[in-house]
């Protein structure tokens, strides 16, 4: 098969200090073919993202460890490609959006949201890396 075939599970990182919320996203992709690497805390995030490499990752803000645009910079020092989809529920809202659009992430969405919307967003990135795109 070839890397971007669309027949193939896309790894999908999703991270946020909240493990039940953590776990109702990780069971969503689960469940839309994607294979889900889960972390509660941003130093183990990373690790996970720089062993396993994920094609998308969705990051909390306010990881304890690493935050989620902490996490972001250092995917881009490295070179990877990861597209990320960045989520926060506090305030200030409006600054972190734009600090995280222009460091690189994909999306930046307010907490709660709902998961669906998350599932949309995978989808779209997703299709970007499609051949051709």
């Amino acid at each position: 098969m070839r890397k971007h075939d669309l027949s193939v599970k896309p790894r999908i990182l999703v991270a946020d200090e909240t493990r039940d919320l953590t776990d109702v996203y990780g069971y969503l992709f689960t469940s839309a073919g994607y294979r889900v690497l889960r972390a509660y805390d941003g130093l183990t995030a990373a690790a996970l993202a720089k062993v396993v490499k994920p094609e998308i990752a969705v990051l909390s803000q306010h990881l304890p460890g690493l935050t989620g645009l902490g996490l972001l910079r250092e995917l881009r020092e490295a070179g990877a490609r990861t597209k990320v989809i960045i989520t926060s529920g506090m305030d200030g809202f409006s600054a972190l959006a734009e600090r995280a659009l222009g460091e690189g992430a994909k999306y930046c969405v307010r907490q709660p949201c709902p998961a669906e919307r998350l599932l949309r967003m995978a989808s779209a990135l997703r299709a970007t890396s499609a051949p051709g795109r």
